[in-house]
């Protein structure tokens, strides 16, 4: 490696700190460099731009990549936050880092081999974005997801060893594939839209990912909702914080109501909470872990209609609740509470609080990405988004004038002063720009997992047997994502798609704001 400073070639070393750097010294450009592979005194490929000079050393930068850091305009803090979460550099805007996962080959090859078991491998990771280097040693890492191992690009779980350095505060974090959408950009526009409403949630930002000798893609870095993730979120990283149980809502059953996680009250034997549709993500910070308060909140729920809002907000934090029951539904979650009762957690507020907050989770099938039926997400009326009459909490919830109204309210204020246009579209078209080098090279990869599922895609039938579907999923939807084929990047942000079950990111978000605002007007 070299760099080519006003004509002249310098070499480039590979640091002694990681095998993915180079360094070296020159002068200052008087009107450009650049970074190109050689042999000897021969340029055997270079980047295809000129750089702007840079007085000084320069920070860690990407070949290929023409722009270091990139303008992103801020989302409106539209309300304020409700926790305590810890100043963190994790997710830092306008900045794309890398991670290289390193080491371990025979275990790695072993894990992408055997993608359907649950395999980790110790290895070691460094991080590298802006001016920083950071070096992790005896890693665990794994695949991740349950549908994601069904795509070529794989996502992963990363966990740091207890006792030694985190990521800027975290232990845990998720590497998302972003493989089934193909605008790249739909957890960053939910995350970034959760935190701007002031809820609890993972930030955001992207990564490039390599893994040993293999570029892997661009990724989504999001945070993994265990230990420290509840004491950063809640208790500004206090390690004293005492915590309560962290439930997992793990999805609707099909047509056994009763093993739906979504909040339906099933008796008073506290182990038939325990079989399936929810699952234990964290303890609690002193005792056993225990379904018991979830059989209380469950109870509480199933009369709730009557109940005062003083009585609502001892079990819930209404306020998390409703702004994240506004948000499922103005950002088109079509895998969420509503649709199959999932990706959502409960956490109990506190050691031995009967209280719980609701946190979103696995954002991916949203603003437009669907499962159920498109149409029936835009209508501007709430009541008609699928699912939303099939599980207990909002019929209840709405029973209460006083909370009915906060709710309404919430839908109109969020799809005026935020999720719109006006206020999105400046935060898509700036990330747009950041990524479109990294699509274009994300396009270019081989992926690791070779696993074939046409076996499994071409026969719909089973797909549906297998899901044993049940409204509110469209079976059309399901057959229109099974034979979709690949689309550009643009359409993907911009659409229309010509599919019903993708249209565009800023697609979806203009026809949601505008049925909101007309159902509201009349």
């Amino acid at each position: 490696m070299a760099v080519i400073v006003d004509d002249n070639s310098y070499p480039l070393n590979r640091s002694l700190s990681s095998q993915m750097v180079y360094t070296g010294t020159g002068p200052v450009a008087q009107n450009g460099y650049y970074y190109a592979k050689t042999s000897g005194s021969s340029i055997l490929e270079r980047e295809p731009f000129i750089r702007t000079p840079v007085h000084g050393d320069t920070i860690y930068e990407s070949y290929n990549r023409s722009q270091n850091v990139w303008d992103i305009p801020s989302l409106p803090q539209l309300y304020n936050r409700l926790y305590n979460r810890i100043d963190t550099d994790l997710h830092k805007d306008g900045q794309i880092g890398t991670i290289h996962i390193y080491g371990n080959i025979s275990g790695m090859d072993f894990m992408h081999a055997n993608i359907l078991d649950d395999v980790k491998v110790v290895a070691n990771m460094t991080y590298i974005r802006g001016s920083d280097l950071l070096k992790f040693e005896d890693i665990e890492f794994e695949l991740a997801g349950v549908s994601a191992r069904w795509v070529s690009k794989l996502s992963y779980n990363v966990k740091i060893p207890k006792g030694g350095d985190t990521l800027y505060g975290y232990r845990r974090l998720k590497l998302r594939a972003l493989a089934m959408d193909p605008s790249y950009i739909r957890e960053m526009v939910v995350y970034k839209t959760i935190n701007a409403a002031g809820v609890a949630a993972s930030d955001f930002s992207y990564v490039r990912l390599f893994i040993n000798d293999h570029p892997v893609g661009i990724y989504g870095l999001i945070e993994v909702y265990k230990n420290p993730w509840l004491r950063n979120e809640f208790d500004n990283g206090n390690k004293d914080y005492e915590q309560g149980n962290l439930y997992q809502a793990r999805g609707g059953f099909g047509d056994i109501p009763a093993l739906d996680s979504d909040l339906r009250y099933i008796g008073e034997n506290v182990s038939q909470y325990a079989i399936g549709q929810y699952k234990i993500k964290e303890d609690p910070s002193e005792g056993e872990p225990s379904f018991e308060p979830m059989m209380d909140l469950t109870r509480f729920l199933k009369n709730a209609s009557t109940a005062s809002v003083s009585e609502w907000e001892q079990y819930f934090d209404m306020e998390a609740l409703i702004r994240n029951m506004a948000l499922e539904i103005l950002l088109g979650f079509s895998d969420g509470y509503f649709t199959i009762a999932n990706n959502y957690y409960m956490y109990q507020d506190g050691l031995n609080s009967k209280r719980f907050i609701y946190i979103p989770a696995d954002v991916d099938t949203t603003l437009g990405a669907t499962l159920v039926k498109l149409s029936d997400m835009l209508t501007g009326n709430y009541s008609t988004y699928p699912g939303f009459q099939m599980r207990p909490l909002m019929p209840q919830l709405l029973q209460v004038p006083e909370l009915k109204d906060r709710f309404e309210h919430y839908i109109h204020d969020l799809s005026r002063r935020l999720i719109n246009p006006t206020h999105l579209d400046p935060l898509i078209d700036a990330t747009v720009a950041m990524i479109r080098q990294e699509t274009e090279w994300d396009y270019t990869i081989k992926p690791l997992n070779t696993f074939d599922w046409s076996i499994i895609f071409n026969n719909t039938e089973s797909i549906f047997q297998d899901l044993n579907l049940s409204y509110p999923i469209d079976e059309e939807t399901i057959v229109d994502i099974v034979h979709r084929k690949p689309i550009s990047f643009e359409t993907a942000v911009n659409g229309p798609t010509g599919y019903i079950s993708l249209c565009g990111v800023k697609e979806f978000i203009a026809n949601s704001s505008r049925a909101i605002q007309s159902f509201y007007n009349m």
